[in-house]
C-alpha cells in the first residue's frame, strides 16, 4: 500500500497539521489513517527523530492508547482547522480552538535535553509523562505561539480553485496567494496565459483618435 505524501508548505507546524486533509482529484482526502501515519507525520515534520518515531510506533501502534491519542489528534485537527478558517476570514479564532490547545498543552510535563543536530546541537523536550498525548504538544505549542506572538492576519487560505490548504504568509510584502507556486500558482498562471492568448471571439476594433468603431466586414 502506498504511503500518503504529506504537505509542508504552511510555515507553521499547526497549519501543516491542518493540511493533512487536502483536496486531491477534486475530493477531500485524509492523509492520517491511523497512529502509524501520525507518528510518520511527526517525524517528517521534524517533531520526532527517526528513533523516537520508531519507538512511538512500536510502543503505541495497535494499542488502545495509540488509538486514543489518534482520536485526540483528529479532534485537535478539527479545532485547529475551524480556528484557522476563522482567522483566514478575518474573524477571531474562537474559544473552542483555545480550549482544545490548552487541553493538549496540559498533557505533559517535560524537560529539555541537548542532542546532536548535524554539526551542532539542539534542545528537544523529553516527556516526563508516559501518556502518548504528549506527542501532540508541539502542534499545540505552534498554535499557541501564533496567538501569543504571531500576526493572526497572516493566516491565509490558498486562492486556488477548490484548494483548502492554509499557510502563514512570511513573504516580505505579505502578498502570498498560493499554497505553492509549483501547484496552484502554476495552474493559475497557465489559466491566465491561456485567457490572454486565446483568439478573440468578436470583431476587432479600429481606433480613430478618440473615436472607436467596429471594423467593417470584408468580403472573402
Amino acid at each position: 500500500m502506498t504511503r500518503p505524501s504529506f504537505i509542508f508548505v504552511a510555515n507553521l507546524l499547526w497549519l501543516d497539521f491542518v493540511n493533512t486533509e487536502p483536496v486531491r482529484a477534486g475530493e477531500r482526502v485524509d492523509l492520517l489513517g491511523g497512529f502509524a501515519d501520525l507518528a510518520r507525520w511527526l517525524r517528517e515534520a521534524g517533531v520526532l527523530s527517526a528513533d523516537a518515531a520508531r519507538l512511538a510506533a512500536a510502543r503505541w501502534g495497535g494499542t488502545a492508547e495509540g488509538r486514543g491519542v489518534f482520536r485526540e489528534a483528529l479532534k485537535l485537527r478539527v479545532a485547529l482547522r475551524a480556528g484557522a478558517e476563522r482567522l483566514a476570514a478575518g474573524k477571531p479564532v474562537g474559544d473552542e480552538m483555545v480550549g482544545v490547545v490548552n487541553r493538549v498543552l496540559a498533557s505533559r510535563p517535560s524537560y529539555p535535553r541537548l542532542v546532536r543536530a548535524g554539526r551542532g546541537y539542539a534542545s528537544r523536550l523529553e516527556p516526563v509523562s508516559r501518556s502518548p498525548l504528549h506527542l501532540l504538544v508541539p502542534v499545540a505549542e505552534s498554535a499557541a505561539w501564533l496567538l501569543e506572538h504571531g500576526d493572526s492576519s497572516l493566516v491565509r487560505r490558498c486562492e486556488g480553485t477548490r484548494c483548502v490548504l492554509l499557510f502563514y504568509d512570511t513573504t516580505r510584502n505579505k502578498s502570498r496567494r498560493w499554497c505553492s507556486m509549483e501547484g496552484c500558482g502554476s495552474r493559475a498562471k497557465a489559466v491566465a496565459y491561456y485567457r490572454r492568448n486565446r483568439e478573440p471571439t468578436s470583431a476587432p476594433t479600429i481606433g480613430l483618435g478618440n473615436n472607436v468603431e467596429t471594423a467593417p466586414n470584408r468580403p472573402a
